[in-house]
């Protein structure tokens, strides 16, 4: 399963995240304004590795688009 593709807080809509310190691979994402947890920082990577592909993809197919620019 995939995840929503926005880095919008689905409960306040905020973009701020917070990573609170805990040991490295362990620790969770938090949401700066209304502390909804992300989950685990390694699994949050995971479950938006496809849109990164996605977007890899099309910058890399796009016609005139040049990584030298």
């Amino acid at each position: 399963m995939q995840a929503p593709t926005s880095p919008d807080c689905p409960e306040c809509g905020s973009r701020a995240k917070r990573f609170p310190p805990g040991r490295e691979g362990q620790y969770h994402v938090f949401c700066e304004d209304c502390g909804h947890d992300f989950g685990r920082y390694d699994r949050l990577v995971a479950d938006y590795r496809h849109a990164l592909e996605e977007l890899e993809s099309h910058l890399e197919t796009s016609p005139g688009a040049s990584r030298d620019a």
